[in-house]
């Protein structure tokens, strides 16, 4: 199976150090740390484009205490910045331009999509939890970053993700799909949505599929998952089978949902294709490999 964006993990993530603050400032000071600078969500990145990375010297004009150690590649110790916001970029003195990471991933090379990846995963949710979830004192970042501890009754936050089912629904010899109004015009994917708590993932599966287009699914076989820090979920991919054809897009979800032969779905466009007609869901998307997977059969 193709390897999906943001799967090529090349850090061995060293969850052992995160507790030593000695050994982490240790690799930090060593000379070859690589820190990933994210500055208003997006990323550094040059003409290339490829990530620029800063050094230790290099970041020192700012606040340190938000670093995330993110692992070890080869020896060499990864971390991950939250700069300052502000209207306009900070001066890093290194060529390149702050971008959204879903305009430039396509053209990355694997592995640096998946480390900027991790550090914006990171870096969000430690923007976003702030302050104690249980008596609103300020947090304070813990073990290298990976979790945060309240500054006044203790208690400690770990980072989240939510899991996210995605599933191309079958019927003989066509698929489902669906599309939102926000989407490109013509551009139709998967039917996807979040599992709820206390929820088995294959019923998430069948409860999103009558929930947002009416069909009752039977079989529901798991294919691949793909980190999606967007801002922080796990979408994993299904086939599902279709006990029933009728649509209904009931809760308002889909502004369309139909069903598609192959013949049909070989002739969609790109998702940025200009002009009228189908269209894909981006190549880097999960939804992307599950489609082009059935066409494959």
């Amino acid at each position: 199976m193709t390897t999906l964006t943001y799967t090529l993990d090349v850090l061995d993530r060293a969850p052992a150090l995160r507790g030593d603050a000695e050994a982490v400032r240790a690799l930090l000071t060593s000379g070859s740390a690589r820190i990933v600078p994210l500055w208003n969500e997006r990323h550094l990145v040059d003409g290339t484009p490829r990530a620029q990375i800063l050094s230790f010297p290099a970041a020192q004009q700012f606040d340190l205490t938000a670093l995330v150690f993110l692992g070890l590649a080869s020896d060499v110790p990864w971390f991950a910045l939250r700069l300052p916001g502000s209207e306009t970029p900070p001066d890093l003195g290194v060529p390149g331009e702050f971008k959204v990471l879903n305009d430039v991933v396509a053209l990355l090379p694997g592995d640096e999509a998946a480390i900027l990846a991790y550090a914006r995963a990171m870096l969000l949710w430690q923007r976003n939890h702030l302050h104690c979830g249980r008596c609103g004192a300020p947090n304070a970042l813990t073990e290298a970053g990976h979790s945060t501890t309240c500054t006044v009754c203790g208690h400690r936050t770990f980072p989240r993700t939510d899991p996210v089912v995605i599933t191309l629904i079958t019927h003989e010899d066509k698929c489902l799909l669906g599309r939102q109004a926000i989407w490109p015009p013509g551009m139709y994917s998967c039917i996807a949505g979040f599992v709820e708590p206390g929820e088995a993932i294959e019923t998430a599966v069948r409860r999103e599929a009558q929930e947002e287009t009416g069909i009752d699914v039977g079989e529901v076989r798991y294919m691949a998952s793909q980190p999606w820090p967007f801002p922080a979920s796990i979408m994993l991919g299904f086939r599902a089978a279709a006990l029933t054809t009728a649509i209904s897009c009931n809760d308002q979800e889909l502004e369309d949902c139909r069903w598609f032969t192959k013949s049909e779905i070989r002739t969609f466009g790109e998702r940025n294709d200009p002009g009228t007609g189908f269209k894909l869901p981006n190549r880097y998307a999960i939804a992307r490999l599950l489609i082009e997977g059935w066409l494959a059969e």
